[in-house]
């Protein structure tokens, strides 16, 4: 048996020396960089599939994520899970309400689902089963416009009523403390209540604090928002920072500057230490027009949407993220207002980089762009075009699964996955060799 087991580890070095990099099984949409082969050009993608779930922005399904080969989305007041390759629906639940007009996806941590929800609510299911595990009804109210974040045992997100009106961000103990009740009422941790609330707000960590970013509480864009840094386990304020305009975008960190933009058209950076803000390193740079997205960094280089002179125009921005300063502007066919995507999976052989975005115009498709180091000029092409039956505007991020097919949606209802051509087959070898990897892997248990 020993003689055996040496034999098959030798053949497994073998198919691993021989075999491409593959994302394999277990694989989770969780960041905005991908190493997974995506296609790079439009005659090498293909629309692998769609779905329509809705018929304009006011009933279209909410952005998604992907989970261990299969889709995650919500839809009225039901949670979907489909198969990642085919677009078949797998499993469905009913839930305690409807997204707020499908701007935020559905999270996923350790074997459950989060689905922020119309009205404050906060719904807890079952990955497996898509069972219910509790729901929370936030005081305020409010729609639930933030991505769900998690750390160490809880989630963290902020609810938005108005422009000029309260609105919580709250932390849930994700514990199920009554696994017979499917619908108990979870009751939060603590909330922070803060004038003009939360609105795409993603928090981030740092220590024991959860940073995020408020609105300014006014009707206006560019009056003083601000930064707050509050204790993880109580919500207590620990530091605030002022800044120009509504906060409605993720915050990115780079070791421990924090990097996030302003709908006053303002990207900032601020470096941190134990959830305190250093007023002296904040910096801000004028990017010409509002921007809600984002901001991605690779290789020290920082890509950010922006919107140009109407809602129609915009431009991806190259930016120095150590000077602060931008490299070149890239055209974009309207706003990009989505979380970017980079993929490095052929950095190593070409020196190349690829970056998908989508953007807030009719058709509503994705653009490609490629960078590399010292590149000072865009290099931009279109990846993938809807029909014309499903063509609509559209601010959905774009995630990625192991296979580097593409998933987003558009006001049209329909959400799509786009693909390498020849996807399926390229899926068909991935689970033969997934399968063998289980077999060697309980060989030598």
């Amino acid at each position: 048996m020993k003689v055996l087991k040496k034999f098959l580890l030798i053949i497994l070095t073998i198919i691993f020396a021989a075999s491409p990099v593959i994302c394999f099984a277990a694989y989770i949409s969780d960041g905005n960089i991908t190493s997974c082969e995506t296609p790079v050009s439009a005659d090498e993608a293909e629309l692998i599939w769609s779905h329509q779930f809705g018929t304009s922005y006011k009933n279209a399904p909410s952005t998604m994520t992907v989970v261990d080969g299969t889709v995650i989305v919500m839809s009225k007041n039901e949670l979907y899970k489909m198969d990642a390759e085919t677009g078949k629906i797998l499993k469905r639940a009913e839930m305690a309400d409807t997204p707020s007009y499908s701007y935020t996806s559905p999270a996923y941590y350790g074997g459950v689902i989060y689905c922020p929800l119309d009205n404050g609510t906060i719904q807890a299911f079952n990955f497996k089963t898509l069972k219910s595990l509790w729901v929370y009804h936030d005081k305020l109210g409010g729609q639930s416009l933030s991505p769900v974040k998690y750390s160490d045992g809880c989630i963290y997100m902020g609810f938005w009523n108005d422009e000029d009106q309260y609105a919580n961000f709250v932390c849930l103990d994700v514990t199920d403390e009554n696994k017979k009740d499917t619908h108990e009422e979870k009751q939060a941790k603590w909330t922070y209540k803060s004038l003009g609330g939360f609105y795409w707000a993603g928090c981030t960590f740092s220590g024991d604090c959860v940073i995020v970013g408020t609105d300014d509480g006014t009707l206006y864009a560019n009056k003083a928002s601000k930064i707050l840094s509050l204790n993880k386990n109580t919500g207590k304020l620990n530091d605030s920072v002022s800044i120009v305009g509504d906060q409605r975008s993720g915050i990115t960190m780079s070791g421990s500057t924090a990097y996030f933009v302003t709908k006053a058209g303002y990207l900032y950076s601020i470096k941190i230490s134990n959830g305190k803000f250093d007023s002296d390193s904040l910096r801000k740079l004028a990017l010409g027009g509002a921007s809600t997205s984002t901001p991605v960094i690779y290789n020290k280089r920082l890509y950010v949407g922006v919107q140009g002179k109407t809602m129609n125009e915009g431009t991806l921005k190259v930016i120095d993220a150590a000077k602060l300063s931008v490299i070149y502007s890239a055209p974009a066919n309207g706003y990009p207002q989505n979380s970017i995507l980079v993929s490095d999976a052929y950095f190593k052989d070409t020196g190349k980089i690829y970056i998908y975005s989508t953007y807030n115009s009719s058709p509503g498709g994705i653009t490609v762009y490629t960078d590399s180091a010292n590149q000072t000029k865009a290099v931009k092409a279109e990846l993938f075009t809807p029909d014309s039956d499903k063509a609509n505007y559209c601010i959905s991020s774009i995630v990625c699964d192991e296979n580097g097919t593409l998933f987003y949606k558009n006001d049209s209802g329909y959400i799509f996955a786009v693909g390498k051509k020849g996807t399926g087959k390229q899926n068909f070898f991935v689970r033969v060799f997934n399968a063998i990897i289980n077999l060697f892997k309980n060989l030598f248990r």
